[in-house]
């Protein structure tokens, strides 16, 4: 199971399927191929509401990893699984689900290999960890025997910091120019939902169950519209990084400038050497290996993304949007780019931040929970924790209505 989803966009479920199991062949391939996709679904992710004959190009991101996992579970005498980062865009309760299945499988005597930089996740599910770093394998262990912080020494990373001490150190020093007359770079009124507000210098993240709501008011935000005011320069940084984030046959100077242009133009004619100097800073500033000429399909998961970030920053707008632009992205890569945010938001821009880990949303200042397509509470310093976010997110109306107030 590949970490970039291998899907083929304008086939169905069923049909998607059908290329790799070989017993869909001949008279009746489709039936063979939508019953066994239906069954192995209904079998590793109980409910998850993916209508076979649907194209995949219209399910959400969590429904074609489902797909995915689905397809390379349909392999007849499956004797090893090779899964990379296969929960990166699946809800609490979906991970829950695979882990369970696969650990039925490996009592059966199937082999796993599981790719993460899920700690927790690693942890809870493998019998031994190899860490490896720099393409090297630098320590094995056994699961029972390590710790999240062990590990992450191993690779070199940072533990986190206590959640008081990740929070905002700075207000902004000064509002872009384009801020709304009362102070507010955005804000939308919510009819019976808690209204969403972001002040300069924020980081706001937008947490709850995958699915819920999240990714269309970061739409909303980006388009405009009835009920949204916004500040009119504004960046996003899309959740899928393959279809909707990268050109794939531009260098990392090209994908990284493609949303300066404004910035880079005189006359309008965009300068070359602003816009070769512009990527060398940026591409110094985060550590994007391979250098601003490389192709961008020759970066690593981590790097691309690194990439993309640095193209929402790299413009003058006042509001960033991030759709979960961490999944996949392994620990020192994370740091540094919590790290970016937060000096960019005591610059005074705002981000506002959707993220599928909860943990990440200490690195907040205020959060907004989703649940059943509207905000249904609002948490804001000591209140934001894993614990408050999960509750928040299944509990009833009543109680988080009571919180937002």
């Amino acid at each position: 199971i590949y970490q970039e989803l291998a899907l083929c966009p304008d086939l169905t479920v069923a049909e998607n399927i059908a290329l790799s199991d070989r017993s869909a062949r001949g008279w009746g391939w489709r039936r063979t191929a939508e019953k066994h996709v239906a069954e192995m679904l209904d079998e590793v992710f109980p409910g998850h509401g993916i209508g076979i004959v649907r194209r995949t190009s219209n399910l959400t991101m969590a429904q074609r990893q489902m797909v995915e996992i689905a397809r390379a579970l349909c392999t007849p005498n499956l004797a090893m699984l090779i899964l990379d980062e296969p929960t990166e865009s699946l809800s609490v309760d979906a991970t829950r689900q695979l882990y369970t299945h696969l650990r039925r499988l490996t009592a059966s005597g199937v082999s796993m290999v599981l790719i993460s930089h899920r700690m927790q996740e690693v942890l809870a599910n493998a019998d031994r960890i190899a860490v490896m770093k720099d393409g090297r394998i630098v320590d094995t262990v056994a699961a029972s025997a390590t710790s999240e912080e062990a590990l992450l020494a191993t690779m070199g990373g940072e533990v986190h910091a206590d959640t008081a001490t990740i929070r905002r150190v700075t207000n902004a020093d000064g509002a872009p120019a384009d801020i709304r007359n009362d102070g507010l770079v955005a804000r939308i009124e919510n009819e019976g939902s808690v209204p969403f507000t972001v002040q300069p210098g924020e980081i706001i993240g937008l947490a709850g169950l995958a699915g819920h709501g999240q990714d269309g008011l970061l739409r909303r935000l980006w388009a405009g519209g009835r009920g949204v005011t916004v500040a009119k320069r504004r960046a996003y940084v899309p959740g899928d990084r393959q279809t909707s984030g990268i050109f794939p046959l531009w260098s990392v100077a090209e994908n990284l400038t493609v949303s300066a242009s404004r910035q880079l133009s005189r006359g309008g004619v965009i300068r070359s050497a602003a816009k070769r100097a512009l990527a060398a800073q940026w591409v110094e500033r985060l550590n994007v290996k391979g250098g601003a000429r490389a192709p961008i399909t020759s970066l690593s998961g981590g790097n691309q993304q690194k990439v993309l970030v640095a193209r929402a920053f790299a413009t003058d707008a006042s509001l960033v949007l991030l759709d979960d632009p961490f999944r996949g992205v392994d620990v020192a890569t994370k740091n540094e780019l919590y790290a970016l945010m937060r000096v960019e938001a005591a610059r005074g821009r705002s981000v506002v931040w959707y993220s599928t880990e909860n943990g990440e949303m200490a690195h907040c200042d205020r959060v907004y929970v989703f649940r059943s397509g509207r905000i249904v509470s609002e948490l804001a310093g000591e209140e934001i924790t894993e614990d408050r976010i999960i509750a928040d997110s299944f509990g009833s109306d009543d109680r988080t209505e009571e919180n937002a107030r």
